[in-house]
């Protein structure tokens, strides 16, 4: 059996960032860090074949490049493995070099939506050894039952081989869902996850896996595949209630790239957990054209408290441009609608998508301003390597920098719309937004200042939630 080092590796200047499919962001004041559910469904596999594991998640736990380094001399892992991400892929891919000089004979492995897409430029590192492609549990779990160390049959990674050629073997196939085990939460500590506006502990469950949308900003599509994969509802529920028992944790984000795209599956989830008995607290992403008053309802009914809208734009031409497949009427009604049944809304806004002027910003800030949204999130379209957002920032040439796509920074001078134009009006959005006497309210409602002693925390939580930090 292997020694095996999984982690989620330190930020650059020691920031904290999830890394976790589609979804790789720094954290703040709204977007928290998430417990690591692939590193610990991995665990959960690798644990079953009787290897030995150090699961870390280093943003968590505020350690540093030095303790990673420091770990992996102490165990002198036979393979070290961990998430990456665009924003933070130079730093991520460095790691490798540390994890070598204190110990050479480790295989480094690194994953992530970007890797999968661009695994020559994580080779050319020369520390870094083999790339896992696209999902990445099942070949984790091959790699490292190789005893021999050799590779070549083992489809899903990219490698050099001894000649110093790289090798791309042949795409994995997806998991079936209904192998897919419980994550393995105990080999983390899961006290720093809290969600940011409850301040309660929390876990991730993943009941479903592939998007069939065709955004062309998106990578969901890269790591997980564009059909709809689903777990048994009731494996789903009996996670639930073997996290609440095992680990004390009641509140769920519900995540999937859109957990509503089926709307059969989730009527049979809230049906379950209704019929059970079952009084969990959760929350989840979806699209506005998968919902309606009576999903909402019976959502809201089996535990659900907020729910994640991607509005993207208030301009029916750049949500057109970006095939996110919408108009925005329907992004007015299902928050509307899940206003006045009582539910919590977030609304995820981007700027700097193809077509974007001056015009349409305001069009969309607007269009945040006149919905009844609890929480509004601006982001700067990143055109993250796999999109078609990517390969037409490229031949166009809007590219302003090549190494540091992240959704809190523009990188596309598109024509007649700089990127620092684009950054200028999301911090105004930001303000705009917040600083309005409803929207004040409706944070101090769900975040319950009144409750709490701690004065200057609420005021640095409000001070990011004005500068969109």
């Amino acid at each position: 059996m292997a020694g095996i080092f999984l982690f989620n590796p330190p930020g650059p200047d020691n920031k904290g960032f999830t890394r976790e499919g589609r979804c790789t962001q720094e954290a703040g004041t709204w977007a928290t860090l998430w417990p690591p559910v692939t590193l610990t469904t991995a665990a959960a596999f690798l644990e079953e074949d009787g290897h030995t594991l150090n699961v870390t998640d280093y943003p968590a736990i505020g350690l540093s490049l030095n303790s990673l380094k420091d770990a992996a001399a102490k165990s002198r892992p036979d393979f070290a493995i961990w998430n990456t991400g665009t924003p933070t892929l130079i730093s991520d891919i460095a790691i490798a070099e540390t994890i070598k000089s204190v110990s050479p004979e480790t295989i480094t492995c690194v994953m992530g939506t970007h890797v999968s897409v661009l695994p020559a430029q994580a080779l050319s590192s020369g520390s870094v050894d083999l790339v896992i492609r696209g999902e990445p549990e099942l070949t984790i779990r091959k790699i490292c039952s190789c005893a021999e160390k050799e590779f070549t049959g083992i489809p899903g990674i990219s490698f050099r081989d001894k000649n110093g050629d790289i090798v791309h073997n042949p795409d994995s196939e997806f998991m079936d869902p209904e192998i897919i085990p419980y994550p393995a939460w105990h080999h983390i500590d899961i006290s720093p996850y809290s969600l940011p506006l409850k301040n309660r502990p929390f876990l991730i469950v993943a009941p479903l896996r592939g998007c069939p949308f065709p955004c062309s900003f998106c990578t969901a599509g890269i790591y997980y595949g564009k059909k709809l994969r689903k777990r048994p509802v009731n494996n789903v529920i009996e996670e639930i209630l073997n996290n609440r028992i095992k680990y004390n944790v009641n509140d769920f984000f519900i995540w999937a790239d859109t957990f509503t795209a089926d709307r059969e599956y989730v009527t049979e989830f809230c049906s379950e957990l209704l019929s059970r008995n079952i009084k969990t607290s959760w929350t989840c992403n979806s699209r506005v054209d998968t919902v309606d008053g009576e999903m909402l309802e019976l959502m809201k009914k089996a535990g659900m408290w907020m729910i994640s809208f991607g509005l993207e734009s208030g301009s029916d031409e750049i949500l057109r441009r970006s095939k996110k497949g919408i108009r925005a009427s329907q992004s007015k009604t299902a928050v509307e609608t899940a206003h006045r049944l009582g539910i919590r809304t977030s609304g995820h806004f981007m700027y700097g998508l193809p077509g974007e002027t001056e015009s349409s910003m305001m069009q969309t800030l607007n269009f945040a301003l006149d919905l009844p949204l609890d929480i509004a999130q601006f982001y700067a379209a990143s055109p993250f390597p796999g999109t078609s957002l990517y390969n037409e920032a490229t031949s166009e040439g809007w590219l302003t920098e090549n190494d540091s796509f992240s959704q809190s920074h523009a990188v596309m001078d598109l024509p007649g719309l700089s990127a620092k134009r684009v950054d200028a009006f999301r911090q105004y959005s930001y303000r705009n937004f917040y600083l309005r006497i409803t929207a004040i309210f409706r944070l101090l409602k769900i975040a319950g200042f009144s409750a709490t002693t701690n004065i200057l925390f609420n005021i640095k939580r409000f001070t990011g939630w004005v500068k969109g930090q």
